[in-house]
């Protein structure tokens, strides 16, 4: 039996020097709006900002975000501009709900509703927002096909889902380990994992057609919080012990001898619970 609630949990870590720095990467130190901005600042943000495509937008969308958590990304949308509908089923002040409610008022561009609901009964009309978001929530449905169901069911056609940082595990003896080593699951028991198969299927099910699965080091999103420079160059020195360093200082600026270099790390990663991004486009009809 677990002892801690979430919230519980993170106030514990919170409190051992061991996990300060766990906690600032995940975003749950105690000055929520501190954190909002630094996801802000973030590449991960600027990355999804980018693959969503709302750099090049100059409209206000309507997007759900759906596992809001403490709200870090519903301040990140909105802060661009744009009308944001934060769901979660916590309404803790400090990691949940209360904590989104708060960045809600420091916003003053767009906006961020506030919803509690479990992702397999959300409280929308149909074909509501233009993009569902989702950070590290998909394996927290209890249903995964009914949640993702539901996203498809508020989302319009052509819409965008992108889910990002999804627990990716082999089989039953992967997930036990991710269970055993993942520090906030031996506290309150909150943690899952799913398969790549099976995030895959639920999703097509669903009505939603995988433009991008993104496999571990195919994108900072997943492979934070190791950045972009520091894989560069590691890629450098990879490159340097091979070709000496001349030849590494000029292949190390292609762009396919990077995403040769991302396509051979991700392909080497078997950890249990290792991260994917799937960003689905809401196929028409469906």
């Amino acid at each position: 039996m677990y002892k801690y609630t979430y919230e519980e949990s993170v106030n514990w870590m919170r409190s051992q020097q061991e996990y300060s720095e766990f906690v600032k990467l995940c975003y749950l130190h105690e000055d929520n709006f501190a954190a909002a901005k630094q996801f802000v600042a973030s590449e991960e943000f600027t990355e999804v900002v980018q693959m969503l495509g709302l750099s090049r937008l100059h409209k206000k969308l309507k997007i759900l975000d759906l596992g809001c958590g403490n709200g870090i990304v519903s301040y990140a949308f909105a802060a661009l501009g744009h009308d944001v509908s934060a769901v979660d089923p916590d309404m803790s002040e400090d990691v949940g709900l209360g904590a989104t409610a708060r960045l809600a008022s420091k916003v003053s561009n767009g906006s961020i509703s506030i919803f509690q609901a479990f992702a397999e009964s959300l409280p929308f009309p149909d074909s509501t927002f233009d993009i569902v978001y989702t950070r590290q929530s998909l394996h927290h449905f209890s249903q995964l096909d009914e949640g993702l169901a539901e996203c498809s069911r508020v989302l319009k056609p052509k819409g965008l889902l992108l889910a990002a940082r999804e627990h990716v595990v082999n089989d039953e003896e992967q997930l036990k380990t991710f269970f055993d080593t993942h520090p906030l699951h031996k506290l309150h028991g909150g943690e899952n994992a799913y398969p790549l198969k099976d995030y895959i299927s639920a999703l097509e099910q669903s009505g939603f057609r995988v433009h991008k699965c993104l496999a571990p080091f195919d994108t900072v999103i997943n492979h934070f919080p190791t950045s972009n420079a520091q894989l560069k160059n590691a890629l450098f020195h990879s490159l340097e012990r091979r070709l000496g360093k001349a030849v590494a200082s000029v292949l190390v600026n292609f762009s396919f001898i990077e995403k040769l270099y991302r396509y051979r790390l991700s392909r080497s990663c078997n950890s249990p619970g290792r991260l994917y991004s799937f960003l689905c486009l809401k196929e028409e009809g469906k």
